[in-house]
């Protein structure tokens, strides 16, 4: 779907929303929510604000789209972001680019339960409305939507995450301790970079104060203007349930119009068929069986084969290599503390067998195990440590999950 040949929605600071005309330099009107706006001849898409669409920003190694997806999934699930029914909220991802071998991945999530004042079942497509605009590269950007302020990251310009932290009014205290917490997080993402400054989005900040209590440069700008170049929208529509719902109903009461006209004509051609129909079945029996008994050996091989590669899995997962987890381990150790003596590696579970400090050490070594990305997978568990002569021995064991 083209952006640049749609009619989006956009929210104001206030509880308003703004209509842009594909490719208007300014809004056409203003609207009391998206369920307000009429219907139109070009694609409606909605901005969301963030109280009703949370953008998450993760960083996942680099893989083909489909595992990227199964990826994102496993991330969502870990985040509780599921409906009462059991189903993952609707999202969609977006791959921003890669930085040491990761994947710079930012999903849109809707709320859940979804507003209904936002519900606009003639919209083609939703998305995030600070994916419209253009954010200012290596910067926190604070900007107020719905009355609600929000704290949103970039890469490279493009939208990284955001969420809604406190209502407007917040005092520069708040904010400040929102963006020092966000930055350090960023920070501490491999491949992220550095943020540089902050940008306070409309009017009224204590610009001056905030910079002294985040310790980053900031200021102040008027409106952040659209994107120039649109970033191309993934073909999979990001729509509320309602939406869907709403959408999937007129296209059955359109398909049933136009199968009951096609019905019609079908069924005096099948009469005619229905002899033809007789007359040929004997003869594809007969040819069926014929490649039937023809393509079953090379069959039941390529099922062998099939069920050899599957047996193999675990085998061919980068992910579950001895040294791929060896690495991560010892990556994952303090600079001083822990030693490592044994790591037994096999294809279910790991152990491992070294010396502490003491006994807490060797228990928060214990806690990063199982709040790492990759040796997470595995469900640790740790006996007593041994103590003698002021060191801790400890052992260690993870069982695939």
């Amino acid at each position: 779907m083209s952006l640049a040949a749609s009619t989006l929605l956009l929210p104001s600071t206030d509880t308003a929303w703004r209509l842009w005309k594909p490719k208007a330099a300014t809004a056409a009107e203003q609207v009391e929510s998206p369920a307000h706006v009429r219907q139109s001849s070009s694609p409606l898409v909605v901005g969301l604000p963030a109280t009703a669409c949370r953008t998450l920003g993760i960083l996942l190694p680099m893989a083909d789209n489909d595992v990227l997806g199964q990826m994102i999934e496993t991330q969502l699930e870990r985040h509780g972001l599921r409906t009462p029914e059991g189903t993952l909220r609707p999202h969609r991802w977006h791959l921003l680019g890669q930085s040491a071998g990761m994947a710079i991945v930012s999903i849109d999530v809707l709320a859940d339960p979804f507003p209904d004042h936002l519900t606009a079942t003639q919209a083609t497509d939703y998305i995030a409305a600070l994916r419209l605009l253009d954010l200012p590269p290596n910067e926190l950007v604070v900007i107020e939507e719905q009355g609600e302020l929000v704290l949103a990251a970039s890469f490279h310009g493009r939208l990284f995450r955001s969420h809604v932290f406190a209502p407007a009014g917040a005092s520069p205290e708040e904010i400040a301790q929102e963006i020092q917490i966000t930055r350090l997080a960023l920070e501490a993402q491999p491949g992220f970079g550095q943020i540089s400054a902050i940008t306070l989005v409309g009017r009224g900040w204590e610009a001056d104060r905030i910079a002294r209590l985040a310790d980053l440069p900031a200021h102040v700008q008027e409106t952040l203007p659209r994107a120039g170049q649109l970033e191309a929208v993934p073909a999979t529509s990001l729509l509320p349930s309602a939406v869907r719902e709403a959408r999937q109903q007129k296209i059955a009461r359109a398909r049933l119009i136009r199968y009951s006209v096609i019905g019609a004509l079908v069924y005096a051609a099948l009469i005619f068929a229905a002899f033809t129909y007789l007359r040929l079945q004997t003869q594809t029996i007969e040819t069926l069986q014929a490649k039937v008994d023809a393509t079953s050996t090379p069959a039941a091989q390529v099922k062998k084969t099939a069920e050899a590669w599957r047996s193999l899995a675990p085998a061919i997962d980068p992910s579950r290599y001895a040294m791929v987890l060896m690495a991560e381990v010892t990556q994952l150790m303090p600079p001083s503390g822990i030693v490592i003596r044994n790591f037994e590696s096999r294809p279910t579970d790991i152990e491992l067998t070294g010396e502490a400090r003491d006994p807490q050490l060797a228990y928060q070594f214990l806690e990063d195990l199982e709040k790492h990305r990759i040796l997470g997978r595995y469900a640790w568990s740790m006996p007593q440590p041994n103590v003698r002569e002021k060191t801790a021995t400890f052992r260690a064991q993870g069982k695939l999950k």
